[in-house]
């Protein structure tokens, strides 16, 4: 049974949490730069989770392939121009790309199915190219972000002209993987 201040891995991301809280079949896990929460079933740290201080004692047999996504993901850093429901341009960031979707750093708290029009600017050789997406944020992330401004999303491509798909494809060509 973990008790609070224990730390514990994603299996999935690599990702380092504290154990913040325990309630019932609830456990509050904190990153480790305690700018982001995770609250997930006690069962899950099982299934998804490693302690840090456990070294692996068995090896283990058979595949299991826990990434869901169709496309890879690349890590970048790349500004954006975003409106949501009030139609005011606001700034963001977006830490990582595929072509499906982002994920993205916004300066306000999204809701999981809202529409999010965004620019995304991007180096292409000497020049700077921009595309324009609407996206449906898909997952949001519980955030102590309120004194930075940034909460995280991750948000899925809804509507993107085949231009800017060919534009996004050479982009992510030239990224290492």
């Amino acid at each position: 049974m973990p008790e609070v201040g224990d730390r514990f891995k994603s299996i999935l991301t690599g990702a380092t949490y504290v154990v913040e809280k325990i309630k019932d079949k609830m456990v509050v896990l904190e990153n480790h730069n305690k700018k982001s929460q995770v609250l997930t079933e006690l069962s899950n740290l099982k299934l998804f989770y490693k302690r840090e201080e456990e070294e692996e004692t068995k090896p283990r047999c058979g595949i299991v392939n826990f990434e869901k996504r169709r496309y890879p993901r690349f890590s970048i850093d790349l500004p954006m121009e975003y409106t949501g429901r009030d139609l005011v341009a606001k700034q963001g960031r977006v830490i990582n790309v595929s072509e499906s979707g982002l994920l993205v750093y916004c300066a306000e708290q999204m809701e999981i199915g809202q529409a999010l029009r965004l620019k995304l600017f991007f180096p292409s050789g000497s020049e700077l190219n921009m595309m324009e997406i609407v996206n449906k944020v898909v997952w949001m992330d519980v955030d102590k972000g309120k004194d930075w401004g940034d909460y995280r999303s991750g948000v899925k491509f809804v509507d993107i002209s085949p231009v800017d798909v060919d534009k996004l494809k050479s982009f992510l060509v030239s990224l290492p993987q």
